[in-house]
């Protein structure tokens, strides 16, 4: 039992070290997405909700799109604020979206954003839930947009 209680306790000092981080990465570090192999996604906060955001470069276009899943099995299915955002990395915001979406019991998505960045650039989009009360659950990928 108290090797149990040794593994769990580990567990969560590195996912309370991970989301320290912040779910923070650039494309070379992110994994590919399921759903789109050319895809570069990040899982942010595994806590209250589990946020994944994914990137697509085509030309001068970047596309971000969201998902959320439930960080427990206890969830009850509530709509929950989010705000995806794109910007060029240290610089001016290209958009921002903030839906408000119901996540039931699995991945849900949480919306797609489609932002023009100049050629050479590196372009950060961030998902975070804004709901009141709870903690921030960020997950944030770069990439380069080489045109």
């Amino acid at each position: 039992m108290n090797r149990l209680l040794a593994i769990l306790a580990t567990s969560a000092v590195l996912s309370t070290a991970g989301a320290a981080a912040q779910g923070t990465a650039f494309a070379a570090d992110a994994p590919q997405g399921p759903g789109n192999p050319g895809a570069l996604c990040v899982t942010g906060y595994r806590g209250v909700v589990v946020n994944e955001i994914c990137a697509t470069v085509s030309g001068d276009q970047v596309t971000f799109y969201g998902r959320t899943t439930p960080g427990s099995i206890g969830w009850t299915a509530r709509t929950v604020p989010y705000r995806l955002t794109a910007s060029v990395a240290g610089g001016a915001t290209l958009g921002t979206i903030t839906p408000t979406v119901l996540v039931a019991y699995s991945g849900t998505a949480v919306g797609t954003l489609t932002v023009t960045a100049p050629c050479g650039s590196n372009v950060t989009g961030t998902l975070e839930t804004t709901e009141w009360g709870w903690p921030p659950a960020t997950a944030t990928v770069t990439v380069p947009v080489g045109c």
